[in-house]
């Protein structure tokens, strides 16, 4: 009780200096304007409204918040008059309660998170069904007037979920593969953030098998034999080795040493490939149509967030070229001979096969061969690179995701040569990598575009070639400056697979459709789609916070 007194006294304490108008505090916080009056009306009616509604449904629980609410707000407005404010309320007076709108804001939307959180709980906890048994759950369920979830649902059907028609035989090499992340993923850690680290052998072993990993776990997801991936292994090794080898002796060399080191690097590449499509075919256990349920999300996700990043980078960069492109009396010759070609040889046929002076008028194409030539010399300076890096970005990013995956499922098996035959599921995961390329290649140049033209000359100063000035200098602080852009393009694409659904194959939320139509389960909806809503959550919010995190220690948007 001493301690108590004592605290009123010193809140009552002559020591305090209050400085308070009542009036200007009126003017300025109320009665500044008519909206701002007519705001305030509205919000205090609203929240009024709902905080009675919630102390009839929840009395005990309300009152806490109501007193707690009111108790801050006084001791706040207290310390704001005297000029004493400790820790608490200076926090409490600049993030919750700086107006009369925040206050009652804040009493508002803690109302509502509570009454949410209360209605979810029992639905989802206190009234739900955990059992596998669909007539226990249904029994479970009758019990109460307001019945909540049937998580027997969701449970009964976590492995389907989980990899769908994969062969449940051949789930060990899953298990493998997550075990190999898992064991490169701890060290790495470690020593990708050390810069004892920076130019140790270990290192440069560590990133030679990340590059590994992928080709790895996609011979793990065929089921393939292991003398496979320990063939690619050694071809991938044996290619760095050389391929380093190689560049390190053109290093001290000429330009056309450099050159030949370059194209030693390409044919290396090419032979990669080769052996990897050759030992990857027919023989493979495990089928591209098995692969479903979150195992295809993640697979066709981290597969475009991949395959896209280079992508979207050159096209970036090519869309910002500025090498000499082709000379414009070239162009116009080309366009010339195209032009006379196509009136002698495909404008008489087009014109008499034309029924309509629409199609009469597009008998007469080759006209505009000179235009499309004077446009591209005019816009692009006769850079190819620049006009197909433009073109590419520009119409993907002008249609809808699902368009270019029924354009992967459909139309591109039409230009195939005949006996030529790409799964589905191949065909999906690559029409989403170039979808997500063009909008990662926007957001690229548009950190190249915050660079000042400074650097460049910094780097033009100090004799660096091309390809380091971008390596070196512009490229790592232009991705520095885009990184919440670059990582929310990766996580709409995480949640964007849930449209491949629509062309046939079952991820995810595919697998969730198919619950409610289980002869032991009809009916039951909400519960996939709420746990499906989770593990869509949890996925980006890891990499929204990896991003932020990634942000701090390169000291994105610091001054």
């Amino acid at each position: 009780m001493a301690t108590i007194y004592q605290n009123l006294q010193s809140l009552v304490s002559t020591d305090r200096h209050f400085s308070f108008n009542a009036r200007q505090f009126v003017e300025e916080n109320i009665t500044r304007s008519w909206t701002l009056t007519l705001w305030l009306v509205i919000l205090t009616y609203v929240t009024v409204q709902f905080a009675i509604g919630e102390l009839l449904t929840e009395p005990i629980l309300t009152t806490i918040v109501l007193v707690v609410w009111l108790g801050t707000v006084a001791w706040t407005a207290l310390n704001e008059v005297t000029r004493q404010h400790v820790p608490v309320t200076f926090w409490l007076k600049n993030n919750l309660y700086s107006s009369i709108t925040n206050v009652l804001l804040t009493l508002l939307l803690t109302l509502l998170i509570i009454s949410f959180l209360r209605g979810f709980i029992g639905w989802a906890v206190v009234r739900a069904s955990f059992s596998t048994n669909p007539e226990v759950a249904e029994e479970t369920l009758a019990e109460y007037g307001d019945p909540g979830a049937n998580w027997g649902a969701v449970i009964d059907n976590l492995g389907q979920m989980a990899i769908y028609r994969y062969p449940r035989g051949e789930v060990a090499n899953l298990y493998l593969a997550l075990a190999l992340l898992v064991v490169l993923a701890v060290p790495s850690i470690i020593i990708f953030r050390s810069e004892r680290y920076r130019k140790s052998l270990l290192r440069r072993a560590l990133t030679l098998a990340w590059v590994t990993l992928p080709l790895v776990v996609w011979f793990l997801l065929r089921g393939i034999d292991y003398w496979r991936i320990a063939a690619v292994i050694a071809a991938i090794v044996v290619v760095y080795v050389v391929g380093s080898a190689a560049s390190a002796w053109a290093r001290q060399r000429g330009a056309v040493i450099r050159t030949a080191a370059s194209l030693l690097w390409v044919l290396l590449a090419v032979g990669l490939v080769v052996l990897t499509a050759n030992l990857t075919g027919v023989s493979d256990s495990v089928a591209y149509e098995t692969w479903g349920g979150f195992l295809l999300t993640i697979v066709i996700s981290v597969f475009a967030i991949a395959v896209s990043f280079p992508i979207g980078l050159v096209m970036a960069l090519g869309r910002r070229s500025t090498i000499r492109g082709v000379p414009a009396w070239l162009t116009y010759l080309i366009a010339l001979g195209i032009m006379i070609w196509g009136l002698l040889y495909s404008t008489p046929a087009n014109l008499e096969a034309a029924r309509t002076p629409t199609e009469q008028l597009y008998a007469y194409w080759p006209l505009a061969v000179p235009v499309i030539a004077f446009l591209f010399q005019r816009y692009f300076a006769g850079n190819v690179l620049a006009l197909f890096s433009t073109m590419y970005i520009e119409m993907v990013r002008g249609v809808p995701l699902i368009t270019v995956l029924f354009m992967s499922v459909i139309l591109f098996p039409i230009f195939l040569p005949p006996g030529m035959e790409f799964p589905a599921t191949l065909r999906v995961m690559a029409a989403a990598a170039l979808f997500s390329a063009a909008y990662l290649a926007e957001n690229v140049r548009g950190g190249l575009q915050s660079i000042p033209q400074g650097q460049y000359e910094a780097a033009d100063a100090i004799g660096l070639s091309t390809y380091q000035k971008y390596r070196l200098i512009i490229l790592p602080q232009a991705l520095r400056a885009v990184i919440p852009a670059i990582v929310g393009q990766f996580i709409g694409l995480f949640k964007d697979t849930t449209l491949v659904a629509i062309v046939g194959l079952t991820d995810l939320l595919g697998t969730a459709n198919n619950i409610s139509a289980q002869p032991d389960w009809l009916g039951v909806r909400r519960e996939p789609y709420v746990f499906i809503a989770i593990v869509y959550f949890v996925g980006s919010a890891i990499m929204a916070g990896y991003s932020r995190r990634l942000e701090r220690e390169l000291g994105v948007g610091e001054r």
